[in-house]
């Protein structure tokens, strides 16, 4: 059986987050961890007061019950609530290897042009870090079955496609249709990536609904964005070679209309260590 941990700070984006993934964990399934990590305060000597860590566990411990009432947690998978001190990503990545979980459900606040602050810096740090799948909620996102998928590519030739897995996995349980779309400048790249995609990516998806398509566009933020709104994509899937896409996808774009805005789930794939690639 699956496992889904959903990462809280108890915001109101998180609590977003938890009520997606709540419904998520419920369609595939999958066991649920609800997490928060903390962080002791420095004891401040004018004022002569300290917490002890072992207060802060057990207020950390009681904010998480009382945060599964919030969400309405009812005849679902089996959930746990667990905290840990902590640096955010560090405890997240910890706990989700310890558990063996497959995915990492966390919120996203609110939008921006600006990529530290779309994602906040503890997502940031996340999805460059983490070797789980991150699921990153976007505040005002409701949950829906993702019947359209669409993988926004930057495979190269040399690129481990051992995470797209977790793309079948998702696919296959709710026999989703698949979009492959890989932005190209012109068509002479239209062309070379027509004749060169790999055929382990296409020998891999070629059990799924999957239609790979390269459209011809400078902006790739703008057309990946007119594609999840033509075609109503339920969930963004991304898997940046060396995190460099990422980066230049949102530091060059020349649209205000970040593809964020379209409120669309977006799953992060980790890239394998290059000493694992086949």
């Amino acid at each position: 059986m699956k496992t889904v941990l959903i990462t809280t700070d108890f915001s109101n984006a998180s609590r977003n987050a938890s009520l997606y993934g709540l419904q998520l964990a419920k369609a595939l399934n999958a066991n649920i961890i609800l997490f928060n990590a903390y962080q002791v305060p420095a004891p401040v000597a004018a004022l002569e007061v300290s917490i002890s860590r072992y207060d802060i566990m057990k207020q950390t411990e009681q904010k998480l019950v009382d945060e599964v009432d919030k969400i309405g947690y009812i005849n679902m998978p089996e959930l746990k609530t667990i905290c840990d001190e902590g640096v955010a990503e560090e405890a997240i990545i910890n706990i989700a290897n310890e558990k063996k979980v497959d995915f990492i459900i966390t919120g996203m606040k609110g939008s921006s042009k600006n990529i530290k602050k779309i994602f906040g810096s503890t997502v940031t740090k996340l999805v460059r870090k983490s070797n789980i799948p991150v699921i990153i909620i976007p505040e005002d996102a409701k949950f829906s079955i993702p019947k359209i998928i669409l993988y926004a590519s930057d495979i190269s030739l040399d690129t481990n496609i051992q995470p797209i897995d977790q793309i079948k996995s998702i696919t296959e349980h709710f026999k989703s249709k698949l979009y492959v779309v890989r932005v190209v400048k012109d068509e002479y790249g239209e062309i070379f990536e027509r004749i060169n995609t790999p055929q382990k990516l296409r020998e891999e998806l070629q059990i799924l609904d999957t239609t790979f398509q390269y459209p011809i566009n400078a902006d790739i933020t703008h057309t990946l964005n007119e594609f999840v709104l033509q075609h109503h994509v339920d969930m963004l899937v991304m898997m940046p070679h060396k995190h460099e896409w990422m980066d230049r996808l949102f530091r060059k774009s020349e649209t205000k209309d970040m593809i964020f805005h379209a409120h669309v789930p977006v799953l992060v794939l980790p890239e394998m260590p290059a000493e694992r690639r086949v």
